[in-house]
């Protein structure tokens, strides 16, 4: 029997028989973001961030949408001080997802070559 856990993440893995959750999302931050054009608001989960060409950059995934989508944001500093984060644009899109796939494809290659040495 599939509960929720209370966690928010609306998740169906979190099991009764266990105790708090273990659908993963204890690990992530829920971000609210404010769309400044039409000020419609969308949850989404920060599951990464990474460092690319001496900026700071956040991997989303959203959580309102049937299908999880993947956003990257730029960590940038707001006129009070404070970091924020900003919707990339086109410009610079292209580059950091694809540094961020190799980011991936390198972290894939370290966990297999791991899974090797262990065996």
């Amino acid at each position: 029997m599939l509960y929720d856990c209370g966690c928010g993440c609306d998740h169906d893995d979190c099991d009764e028989n266990e105790e708090g959750c273990n659908c993963g999302c204890e690990d992530e931050a829920i971000i609210t973001m404010v769309d400044a054009e039409t000020g419609e608001e969308y949850q989404l989960a920060l599951v990464d961030d990474f460092e690319f060409n001496n900026k700071s950059y956040c991997v989303l995934v959203t959580m309102d949408d049937e299908e999880p989508e993947l956003v990257i944001t730029k960590v940038v500093e707001l006129e009070d001080g404070e970091e924020g984060l900003m919707s990339l644009d086109e410009e610079e899109a292209d580059a950091i997802y694809a540094e961020y796939d190799r980011l991936c494809e390198e972290a894939e290659i370290e966990d297999e070559d791991d899974a090797d040495e262990e065996e």
